[in-house]
């Protein structure tokens, strides 16, 4: 850790409050806890500080992240997407070929700038039977007669809904459209442009309050290609986001397990079980962080393997830990709405939606299959 790094405790204090808010009305999206996040230049704190964030590493932000999820997993969830999205710009434009240098940094320059002005940008990738792969993506982007990209196709999960600025949305783009594209590209779109449809179908178990509604794109004009061609193969984003992700049923069973010690039981048998349940805790902090840690731009196959593993362990063993904690909780948490209650079932929540666990599986067999 660096000079930069985070101050958790200005992190908890904050997520006291969304604690309190999302008691009064679990269900609401957290508006006020996005303001609050933004007017703390927390939104963007990966950016550097001549861009208005405050220089955090991933480890910073994975840290930050699982300290709000252990008080509030929605906004926890809502603030990865662009908290993610900074920790990539932030690596700055010498990521990018040579050729395309200086338009990616004058495109760092503009999205620091609009999360300056409290906008925010949210993730609009997931589709409906893709299973999370990028492959399998059928959102198309084409060229219009103007050269503008226009997207078509439909989307779930988009994180924050209407209350989002901007999405950043993958497509697949034809390689005469966009030469040197890659599987699928990203792209940002205004939430208010036409041709974009938000949903209102969002109802699912845990985290309701991120307004994670269904899209559609009918030749919706885009913003601009985020980044440049072939950027997920370039640069390798994907893993910060999972890192990210991860943290957020960690902190739902750090939560729990706050709750359930504070005051520490009488009983010697239930203070061992909660002795074992934090080296259990803390031995997966640990393998996060340090996976976290590793981050880099284009750190090649062996670190993605390791991001997957670690996400979906962690999601895993975290989920695993939280409903054991529920099961010992006793009957004043039994009932529904109360604070136990609501991040158990957000710890589900972030394990089942992101990305997909199946899919996460179905990839660790087949690496491991091949060595």
């Amino acid at each position: 850790m660096n000079a930069a790094s985070v101050d958790l405790d200005e992190v908890r204090e904050l997520a006291r409050a969304f604690a309190e808010r999302e008691a009064r009305d679990a269900e609401a999206y957290p508006a006020a806890n996005v303001a609050e996040l933004h007017a703390a230049s927390l939104v963007g704190a990966p950016f550097a500080a001549g861009l208005g964030g405050r220089g955090w590493s991933l480890v910073d932000a994975t840290m930050a992240v699982e300290a709000v999820a252990a008080a509030s997993p929605s906004t926890a969830l809502v603030w990865s997407m662009p908290l993610g999205l900074a920790g990539v710009l932030a690596l700055g434009a010498d990521v990018a070929p040579a050729e395309a240098r200086a338009a990616y940094a004058a495109q760092i320059e503009r999205i620091a700038a609009a999360y300056r002005a409290g906008e925010l940008y949210a993730a609009c990738n997931s589709e409906a039977g893709a299973g999370g792969s990028l492959a399998a993506t059928r959102t198309l982007a084409r060229r219009d007669a103007g050269g503008v990209f226009r997207l078509s196709g439909d989307k779930i999960l988009a994180s924050s809904g209407r209350f989002a600025q901007h999405f950043f949305s993958t497509a697949k783009v034809a390689p005469e459209e966009l030469p040197g594209a890659g599987v699928v590209e990203f792209f940002l779109v205004r939430t208010d442009a036409a041709g974009v449809a938000i949903g209102s179908d969002w109802d699912g178990f845990g985290m309701r309050s991120t307004e994670s509604q269904s899209v559609r794109y009918t030749d919706a004009p885009v913003e601009e290609l985020l980044g440049f061609a072939n950027y997920l193969a370039l640069v390798q984003p994907l893993q910060y986001w999972f890192c990210l992700f991860a943290a957020i049923p960690l902190g739902c069973a750090r939560g729990i397990l706050d709750a359930l010690g504070t005051p520490a039981p009488a009983s010697p048998a239930l203070r061992l079980r909660f002795a074992e349940a934090t080296m259990r805790y803390e031995a997966l902090r640990a393998y996060l962080l340090e996976t976290a840690g590793g981050w880099r731009a284009a750190a090649g196959p062996a670190y993605a393997a390791r991001v997957l593993r670690t996400k979906t362990y962690v999601s895993q063993e975290s989920t695993k830990l939280a409903a054991e904690l529920f099961a010992l909780s006793g009957g004043r948490h039994y009932r529904r709405g109360s604070p136990v209650a609501r991040l158990l079932a957000d710890s589900f929540a972030g394990t089942a939606l992101r990305p997909p666990l199946a899919l996460a599986l179905d990839t660790l067999a087949e690496q491991f299959g091949g060595e």
